[in-house]
C-alpha cells in the first residue's frame, strides 16, 4: 500500500494547491503513480491563526474538493503540518491537529539551529501532552543545524519523515541515507505543493530506496505508515 504522509493538496488554504482544478490534477498525478492514500497536511502557524479557525478553513477546503474527487484518486485523510512554537507547549488543543483518527501530529521544526531550549520544549510536548510527533522532512534541518544537534531532537520519543524529492539530489540524498542508517526515518511523503513543481512521488522514492537498502526497508516504511494511521506502535529498521 503506497501512502503519501505529507502533502498540500487542499485548494486555496496555504502555499500548496491554488484551486480545486489544481488539486484534482495533483490527485490525478498521485493516482498515476499508484498512491493509495494521501495525507492532506496544510500548514498551521499558531502565532498567525487559531486552531479553531484553521480547522474550519481546512474542512471547508476539503468539502469543496470532495464533489470533484474521482474513484481512482487516493483516499484523503486530514491532518496539518504544525510549525513548532514554544506557545504550543501546554496547549492541549494541539491534539485537534493530529492526523485523522490518530494521535500523531506532523510537526515542522524552525529553519535554524536546534537548540537545547527547542529540544526541551519538544520533550515536554511528547512527554506530557496527548500527542505523538512525526517530525516533517527531517533531512532539511541539516542545512541549518548539525547532525548531533538534530539527533538530540530525534532521540526523543518522536519519529521522522523524509521527503521523496530529497532523494533526487546527491547532497540531500546522502543526508537521507545517513538518517536512515541511524534509525531516524519511519515515514516518507511527497510534500506535494503545486502541479507545476518537480516533486517526485513516494513510489519513485521507493525505487531509489530499494536500490540502496533493498526492498526490506521499503516494506518497513509501508508497514510503519499503516501502523501510524492505525495509531499503533511502529517498528525500527536499524
Amino acid at each position: 500500500m503506497i501512502i503519501d504522509m505529507h502533502s498540500h493538496i487542499l485548494p486555496g488554504i496555504d502555499d500548496g494547491s491554488r484551486n480545486i482544478e489544481e488539486s484534482v490534477k495533483m490527485l490525478d498525478r498521485l493516482a498515476e503513480k499508484g498512491t493509495d492514500l494521501v495525507l492532506a497536511t496544510p500548514h498551521f502557524y499558531c502565532e498567525e491563526q487559531s486552531i479553531t479557525s484553521f480547522l474550519e478553513k481546512r474542512n471547508n477546503a476539503y468539502e469543496q474538493l470532495k464533489p470533484h474527487l474521482k474513484p481512482e484518486h487516493p483516499k484523503i485523510l486530514l491532518g496539518a503540518e504544525v510549525l513548532y512554537s514554544p506557545v504550543l507547549v501546554g496547549n492541549e488543543d494541539i491534539s485537534k491537529l493530529a492526523i485523522e483518527s490518530t494521535d500523531f501530529v506532523l510537526f515542522e521544526m524552525p529553519y535554524r539551529k536546534i537548540t537545547s531550549e527547542i529540544v526541551e520544549n519538544v520533550s515536554k510536548i511528547v512527554d506530557f501532552m496527548d500527542v505523538k510527533l512525526l517530525i516533517a522532512h527531517i533531512e532539511r534541518y541539516l542545512n541549518f543545524t548539525s547532525f548531533s544537534e538534530l539527533s538530540e531532537l530525534l532521540d526523543l520519543d518522536v519519529i521522522g519523515q523524509i521527503n521523496a524529492k530529497s532523494l533526487e539530489k546527491s547532497s540531500s540524498r546522502r543526508a537521507c541515507f545517513k538518517l536512515i542508517k541511524n534509525g531516524y526515518v519511519q515515514a516518507i511523503g511527497s510534500d506535494y505543493h503545486r502541479i507545476d513543481s518537480t516533486h517526485i512521488q513516494v513510489a519513485d522514492a521507493f525505487s531509489i530506496l530499494d536500490k540502496k537498502f533493498g526492498d526490506g526497508f521499503t516494506d518497513h516504511l509501508m508497514k510503519n505508515q499503516v501502523y501510524i494511521l492505525k495509531n499503533e506502535s511502529i517498528g525500527f529498521f536499524y
